[in-house]
């Protein structure tokens, strides 16, 4: 196998391909984020479609979000959808 198949057999396939017009505030938070992880673009979007899908379900499913500090304060955290 090469190097240019292994790397795409540890990818899951593409299921759609979507082209986007993000806004002034999500490009900066794309790239502070890259700068931050190192991660592609694409990485990033599919993860943070997933994490908004899990919150939208468990909130919708009368849950919250705490975050809790270094010190084990928790913090609700007001989420708006």
């Amino acid at each position: 196998m090469s190097s240019v198949e292994r790397a795409t057999s540890d990818r899951p396939p593409v299921a759609d391909r979507v082209n986007v017009a993000l806004i002034a505030e999500a490009v900066e938070a794309l790239g502070k984020l890259q700068e931050r992880t190192g991660l592609k673009k694409v990485d990033l979007v599919n993860r943070a479609l997933l994490i908004y899908e899990f919150v939208d379900s468990e909130l919708r499913a009368g849950n919250q979000v705490v975050l809790r500090d270094p010190e084990g304060r928790d913090q609700l955290v007001k989420i708006f959808l």
